[in-house]
């Protein structure tokens, strides 16, 4: 039923009418929903912007906002199910681009704290992949994107940049070295919760897509969510102004060529 839906069932439901779907959309993984929507909602458009929501209450965390005059999208999501069904729905509603962004695990050597991750395509782990891809072992990204995320010009405090895969899993607490070790082996750099999910229902509906990853922590050395490692918080910082200031940059390029892959 719900995959029936189109365009205007959802412009209806969700009280917006075309002009207002961006050609944008941000979907930032997190635990932290509520802190990173108040953060981003302040950088586009802050009291401006509109709240989109359900009768039923079924979304949450997400608005459609602007930056610099560009249409954008944005909602905090955490693993397969919340990324897969905002991506549907503004897929559904023509909204051109999807970026991803978060924090990831670092799996390839000499990969740390704070350094930045742009998935080349993104390993179906997950499972909500292959609800909309059903052969689908990877993802691909929007080539054009991904050299222009390497490309781009630093700004601010530079950080290392690395391209090439990401497994996206399911259920972070059921990782464990064997894990690990399987997915470095399979050459993925780096493991995340959203973007294959995403990836997959952008494919789907023919959207261009990137995923700009910032590195919490690098499992394969012992690193992991439940340690304090209070000397790794700058490099995270840096990190998070770095991945910051590419998503941005992301935006203009693509409303301004027209063309995102």
């Amino acid at each position: 039923m719900l995959k029936d839906l189109g365009r205007d069932d959802w412009l209806g439901f969700l009280d917006l009418s075309p002009g207002d779907v961006p050609p944008v959309l941000v979907l930032r993984g997190t635990r932290n929903l509520r802190r990173h929507y108040e953060g981003y909602r302040a950088l586009f458009g802050g009291d401006a912007v509109r709240e989109v929501g359900s009768p039923n209450a079924l979304f949450e965390d997400v608005f459609v906002g602007e930056y610099r005059g560009i249409g954008v999208g944005y909602a905090s999501v955490y693993g397969a199910a919340m990324a897969s069904e905002i991506a549907h729905v503004f897929g559904v509603l023509g909204t051109g681009l999807v970026i991803q962004t978060g924090v990831c695990g670092a799996l390839g050597d000499g990969i740390g704290a704070g350094d930045l991750v742009i998935a080349t395509d993104a390993g179906c782990g997950e499972g909500a992949a292959r609800c909309y891809l059903p052969d689908a072992e990877t993802v691909p990204a929007s080539p054009g994107l991904v050299a222009w995320a390497m490309a781009a010009p630093e700004t601010g405090v530079p950080v290392p940049r690395h391209a090439g895969p990401v497994w996206t899993t399911a259920a972070l607490l059921a990782e464990g070295e064997a894990d690990l070790a399987s997915w470095h082996g399979w050459g993925y750099l780096a493991a995340d919760m959203e973007t294959a999910s995403a990836f997959a229902v952008a494919a789907y509906f023919g959207m261009a897509r990137c995923s700009v990853l910032s590195v919490f922590d690098n499992p394969r050395r012992g690193e992991h969510l439940g340690l304090t490692e209070t000397a790794k918080d700058a490099a995270r910082a840096r990190g998070e102004q770095a991945m910051l200031a590419l998503i941005l940059g992301l935006i203009e390029t693509h409303a301004r060529s027209g063309n995102a892959g």
